[in-house]
């Protein structure tokens, strides 16, 4: 019989019953442990790729899966595959996890993480959000995806409120993005307390290897492990500093956050308040 045959000997299978065997096989497959939920621009690439090399633990390559905050990908929550799929190469019983840093700024996604997992391990790193908005801005710049100046940015982002139909360019929220006291409320009424890792992102860049360790202790990993330091990842070179003026004009815009992320957190981000130092 020739291949030509074979094959058509085979009986057909309706579409229908092929996604629904596809969709029963991944809602089989095992809950992910562990989510990196942002903040954008604040090291959670570097984190990642920390938690990726660690013993037991397996992250799929491609990060930003963005499954619980898109709707399209989302759907009604009952379909996985999505999101399993990238977990189809995963060794058994590792602990399986990955980064979509937006999560953060859209709290409508916690819930959906909740009813997914309820035990799932949360860890968000907080930026300056001065720094962080301006490294936001620089990022979408060397990505030919915002051509305007930072300052222009912001301050048609402050005048229209972040209002997308006052201006195209808002939904990149250089401001909102940074104001985590609201996006942390949210988060602790979904998420236990318990199960949510905050890590200062100025404390990580100083001492990473401690606080990988942590967070790869965190998510139920080993104790102590050792992860070889690795190259910086996800950053692009700036084409000109933030200055102090402009550190100060937008500072205001997050003076009462700032407490707030203080009180929720017990924190001194004093150091969120002084303009970077000139050299």
């Amino acid at each position: 019989m020739s291949l030509d045959q074979h094959i058509g000997t085979r009986p057909a299978v309706p579409p229908l019953a092929m996604v629904f065997e596809r969709r029963k096989y991944f809602a089989a497959s095992p809950r992910l442990n562990f989510l990196i939920i942002g903040a954008e621009k604040a090291g959670t690439s570097a984190l990642f790729a920390y938690l990726r090399r660690a013993p037991g633990i397996y992250g799929p390559v491609t990060k930003e899966l963005n499954f619980f905050d898109r709707d399209e990908r989302y759907g009604d929550g009952t379909d996985l595959t999505l999101l399993h799929r990238w977990f189809l190469l995963a060794p058994e019983g590792a602990l399986r996890g990955e980064a979509s840093p937006s999560y953060l700024k859209n709290p409508h996604c916690f819930a959906r993480i909740r009813a997914y997992n309820p035990d799932i391990k949360i860890i968000a790193i907080l930026r300056s959000p001065v720094l962080r908005a301006f490294s936001g801005w620089n990022f979408r710049r060397a990505r030919l995806r915002d051509s305007r100046d930072f300052m222009t940015a912001v301050r048609v982002e402050l005048a229209t409120g972040g209002d997308v139909t006052a201006a195209r360019e808002n939904k990149y929220r250089y401001v909102g993005t940074g104001k985590y006291a609201a996006q942390l409320r949210a988060l602790f009424q979904e998420i236990p307390r318990e199960n949510v890792m905050l890590i200062k992102y100025e404390d990580f860049m100083r001492d990473q290897q401690r606080l990988v360790r942590e967070a790869v202790r965190f998510v139920g990993g080993p104790e102590n492990v050792d992860v070889p330091k690795i190259r910086r990842v996800n950053v692009w070179r700036y084409n000109r500093k933030l200055t102090a003026d402009e550190f100060l004009e937008l500072l205001p815009n997050y003076e009462e956050d700032i407490r707030e992320v203080e009180a929720l957190t017990g924190w001194d981000c004093s150091d969120w308040r002084r303009p970077p130092l000139a050299s």
